[in-house]
């Protein structure tokens, strides 16, 4: 067995390292985990970069690659045969967020590469951002993939005959910054595994790291340019949306939605030859990436686990491919039609039934398309009021109720770490961290009982497992905002610390039903006017719409 060369050190630059992708050079073995970065991690790298901190070194192994599909963040062409591919040992985050970034357009959908520079912003530590979709950028944050072109640049600036001097020199400055940046990469080769694994375990990293043995497992179980299957390939893709895994039935009747006609005829036969297929199944994970979106900033959906129906799924991606991402109005009905779907049922008839009727509903017209899936559900709702005994997440009752939990931005009453190592002090959202998504993507339940005897909701808290006993925790002076997430307040720690469990019990469920009862009508607008016309304006408080009736 032929050893591993000395590794040759140099520095790479990120222009470099965009150029290296877009030819096809740089290759990312297929690890079991994908993309894990936030958007605060990209922010967080580029604000480094400009500031010249060490981001970490590259490991890369040189090896022949054969012609491929290839997909670094939106990314996706097919790459030529290369005998001179640089496959990454150590890296795959920082590397995906760079070229990423750098590639971005304006139709980017995946916040973690619309990354920003606030020009106005006087925190200096806050001035890298990142934006949904759905949110158009200001025209002073200047787009990361606009500096690090410099014709782009110009053009940009030209469009902005306000920019002021000091203006002027940040954007030198971000612009600079990127093209100049010089990251520690080493190359190695030859077939000598404990040699690589060395030189891993003696590297520093950056972020998030990868477990030793997935990398080299995934680098040596199989060869490196075998190809997935289409829905295998598109399974890895939206799985790197951090929304969770999507069955093959989800996909596969995404992609006949997406393709129009009844959704539910036979996909064997579908595709006329490969081109045909390649074309639907891209079609189809563009309309994903937007599905999401809309879902995680639109609907208040984080989580695939926590969607009450998974036709909202295929249903959505037909939306999205004939109009793109739901916007304005159509948005707007768009969610009210998931949330009332939630609560009144959206599949009266069977789930098959419903998926026919909602996405034959879809065609033409935006606000039209939404208005007829509206009318396709079942009237009421106005009276409807939570049910705290569904805690199981194969409910849409029990998805409801975390996701009216939810609303409340429950904070960690004890310190928490991920499974990438992130530690999160007590106090953090649990929405502005991964451990909801971990705690989602690995099958278990939110919900950590206070009282292991009650298996309502109102004996459960948002909240990761903790060594230290919840009792403990509530002895503590908390904060009436710490409280207030999740669903309690100081008679219900009093109520708690004498014992009395049915009084705490009691006065709990009245404050999460509250809770969750008016999340949903925030977002399902029982007895608001439906359709194109505009609607009147109501004060927060008349959130109820025409209804006279409701609990």
């Amino acid at each position: 067995m032929a050893g591993v060369t000395k590794p040759k050190v140099g520095r790479v630059d990120p222009p470099t390292l965009v150029e290296w992708a877009q030819s096809g050079r740089i290759r990312i073995p297929r690890f079991q985990r994908s993309y894990r970065w936030e958007a605060s991690d990209s922010e967080r790298l580029f604000d480094s970069i400009l500031r010249g901190y060490p981001i970490g070194n590259l490991l890369m192994w040189r090896k022949p690659a054969a012609a491929a599909e290839i997909t670094l963040g939106e990314l996706r062409f097919n790459a030529p045969e290369r005998s001179d591919a640089l496959w990454v040992v150590d890296g795959q985050q920082r590397l995906t967020t760079l070229i990423g970034a750098l590639t971005a357009s304006e139709e980017t959908v995946d916040r973690r590469f619309r990354i920003f520079y606030d020009l106005r912003e006087k925190d200096q530590h806050k001035r890298f951002l990142s934006a949904p979709h759905s949110q158009p950028p200001r025209d002073h944050w200047l787009p990361v993939w606009v500096a690090s072109d410099n014709r782009r640049l110009i053009a940009w600036q030209r469009e902005r005959p306000w920019l002021t001097d000091e203006e002027y020199d940040l954007c030198d400055a971000v612009a600079t910054a990127i093209r100049t940046y010089e990251i520690p990469m080493y190359e190695i080769e030859g077939d000598d595994e404990q040699a690589l694994r060395e030189i891993f375990d003696r590297m520093n990293t950056f972020g998030k790291t990868l477990k030793r043995a997935e990398i080299f497992q995934a680098l040596h179980s199989a060869p490196l340019d075998v190809q997935p299957s289409d829905l295998d390939a598109l399974r890895e893709r939206v799985a790197a949306l951090d929304f969770g895994a999507f069955s093959p039935q989800i996909l596969m009747q995404s992609v006949m939605a997406v393709r129009g006609g009844k959704v539910d005829r036979d996909f064997r036969q579908e595709f006329e030859n490969d081109e045909d297929r390649l074309q639907a199944f891209a079609q189809t994970e563009k309309s994903l990436r937007l599905v999401v979106d809309f879902l995680r900033n639109d609907a208040g959906i984080p989580h695939l686990r926590l969607l009450p129906y998974a036709l909202y799924i295929p249903v959505l991606a037909r939306f999205t491919a004939l109009f793109q991402r739901p916007e304005g109005r159509g948005a707007e009905l768009l969610r009210r039609w998931i949330w009332r779907g939630a609560v009144v049922g959206a599949a009266p008839q069977g789930n098959t039934v419903a998926l026919r009727r909602n996405a034959s509903a879809v065609d033409h017209d935006p606000v039209a398309s939404a208005t007829r899936m509206l009318e396709l559900l079942p009237i009421g709702g106005e009276l409807w009021k939570p049910d705290l005994t569904q805690t199981a997440l194969n409910r849409a009752q029990a998805k409801i109720n975390v996701l009216g939990l939810l609303s409340a931005h429950p904070v960690l009453l004890d310190g928490a770490t991920d499974p990438d190592g992130n530690y999160y002090p007590a106090g953090t959202r649990l929405d502005d961290s991964r451990l909801l998504t971990a705690m989602l993507d690995s099958g278990g339940s939110p919900l950590l009982s206070i009282l292991p005897h009650d298996r309502t909701m109102a004996g459960k808290l948002l909240h990761p497992s903790s060594k230290i006993n919840l009792w403990q925790l509530f002895e503590e002076k908390w904060d009436h905002s710490v409280l207030r997430s999740h669903c309690m307040d100081e008679r219900c720690v009093e109520l708690l610390g004498s014992a009395d469990y049915d009084a705490f019990l009691a006065r709990r469920a009245q404050i999460a039903s509250a809770t969750i009862s008016e999340h949903v009508q925030r977002m399902a607008l029982f007895g608001f006017a439906d359709g194109p016309e505009a609607e009147m304006l109501f004060s927060g408080e008349d959130l109820w719409g025409d209804s006279t009736d409701a609990a």
